[in-house]
């Protein structure tokens, strides 16, 4: 029987199984069948991380002063949703990391686009919504392929299996990798189980291509996020358990400052087109084009982002416990990337819970943490290691619950019986006692059941509703 395993259920085989489970869901549940409608694909954020590459190669003008002289209706069609700066140039609200990723899928689909006679060139309509939708698929794939050797440093082929299936179909990360692929949290979760992979290899011998290779990465990541900083700033934590070892790495990076600096040059170097791009439109080199949206440090909403009926991530995530138990495991063990996972999820939930939109708007549980899932995946995988063989089939069977919950619930918000925003005790009860995979009821009509925030209060850093972790 092990032997069986061994041959159909190795780590290997096992990021080609969930490859086709992607592959297959997408084709199954065809995210960008509503193209160029309110419910496309390219839509919300998408549009924000997306609109780079139109307004550059198909309307060449990147000052998207056509968004006023067309005929058409961009901000009504959900096109284009830029932010004004202060000198009234119309600036895109997020960086362009997101584009870069994109861009070879849509010059594929702009090509495919250019000689169809079914389907317009305009950077919207149904190819180029398939070619965002396999980008995902392509960055996962490879994000999956080096986080298994980064595991299996550690661990067994087993225990790195299971983890894998765990990461994929336990968490929302599978929601975004399926119904939402053109959102950032998949395409960051790959460059960081990129970096994890390196980071060993690196201390160990940095040399010049490395730290080219570390520069283009870390300089990717920010310009995918500002915010994936915090990912680049902790890897030095990697294996340090002692004062002796804090001691060892100072040194590591007063040796290699020259090899450091031209990391920092090539990271730079990926982020000048974004610094270009600012100074062209708004007059500044660096701007915050999230205007009127800030962190609220002194009042982190960490047991709302934590345990709320509303996006709670540890309600629609709870596989993340096993993390959350792993992290002592980690350091009795002394694995290397302990004292990494402590500050990963301690710095993270305060950073993220600490934005004044703390909820992130429409999603499906605490999106954003998605980005350190590679991070967070020893710990779940320490916990395996930890027990008895007896009780391995137990810690199973809880995992596998675990896993056909994130599925139920997935499939629940992806047909809108999770609500996007406004849910509460009364309207995840209603619905997921009932088993209801399709709600048939309004939410309008349903209001009773709802909370909404009130988006112009948490602004300001106000209260938005009143919480209650059972409400």
């Amino acid at each position: 029987m092990q032997s069986v395993l061994k041959i159909w259920f190795n780590s290997k085989k096992v990021v080609y199984y969930l490859f086709l489970i992607q592959l297959v869901t997408l084709f199954n549940i065809k995210p960008w069948k509503n193209a160029e409608t309110k419910d496309a694909l390219i839509n919300n954020d998408v549009i924000s991380y997306y609109s780079y590459l139109p307004a550059t190669f198909i309307h060449k003008d990147l000052t998207l002063s056509f968004t006023e002289t067309d005929s058409i209706d961009y901000w009504g069609e959900r096109k284009f949703w830029p932010q004004t700066a202060p000198n009234g140039g119309k600036v895109i609200k997020t960086t362009m990391g997101m584009s870069l990723l994109y861009s070879p899928f849509f010059f594929i689909s702009h090509l495919y686009a250019s000689f169809s006679s079914a389907h317009e060139a305009n950077g919207f309509s149904k190819p180029y919504e398939i070619g965002l939708a396999f980008s995902c698929l392509a960055y996962l794939f490879i994000g999956f392929f080096f986080l298994r050797k980064a595991l299996l440093k550690c661990f067994s082929e087993n225990i790195t299996s299971f983890v894998l299936i765990s990461l994929f179909l336990g968490t929302n990360l599978f929601y975004y990798a399926t119904t939402e692929p053109c959102m950032s949290h998949a395409y960051t979760f790959s460059l960081t189980g990129l970096l994890i992979y390196f980071v060993p290899i690196w201390l160990n011998k940095f040399n010049l291509k490395s730290a080219v290779f570390f520069g283009i990465i870390s300089g990717l990541l920010v310009l995918i996020r500002p915010t994936n900083l915090l990912i680049i700033s902790m890897i030095l934590m990697y294996s340090i358990h002692s004062k002796r070892e804090i001691k060892n790495r100072l040194n590591w990076i007063f040796r290699n400052k020259k090899l450091l600096a031209i990391s920092i040059l090539f990271g730079l170097i990926i982020l000048l087109p974004q610094l270009f791009y600012w100074k062209h439109i708004t007059g500044d080199w660096i701007f915050n084009s999230y205007v009127g949206e800030q962190f609220y440090f002194s009042k982190p909403k960490i047991m709302e982002f934590l345990f709320s009926y509303r996006k709670g991530w540890l309600v629609y995530t709870p596989v993340m416990c096993f993390f959350i138990l792993g992290i002592y495991k980690l350091f009795k063990a002394k694995n290397p990337w302990a004292i990494y996972s402590l500050f990963s999820i301690v710095i993270s939930v305060f950073v993220f819970s600490s934005w004044w939109c703390w909820w992130y708007g429409g999603s499906f549980g605490m999106r954003c943490m998605i980005d350190f899932y590679p991070v967070f995946a020893f710990g779940i995988a320490v916990n395996f290691k930890a027990i008895t063989l007896s009780k391995r089939v137990f810690y199973g069977l809880i995992m596998t619950i675990l896993i056909l919950f994130n599925l139920f619930q997935t499939s629940q918000r992806r047909n809108l019986v999770i609500h996007w925003d406004s849910m509460t005790k009364a309207s995840y009860w209603r619905f997921f006692t009932t088993l209801k995979m399709k709600t048939s009821e309004n939410w309008e009509k349903q209001k009773e059941l709802l909370s909404k925030p009130d988006y112009e209060k948490a602004r300001k850093g106000e209260k938005e509703y009143d919480f209650s972790v059972f409400n």
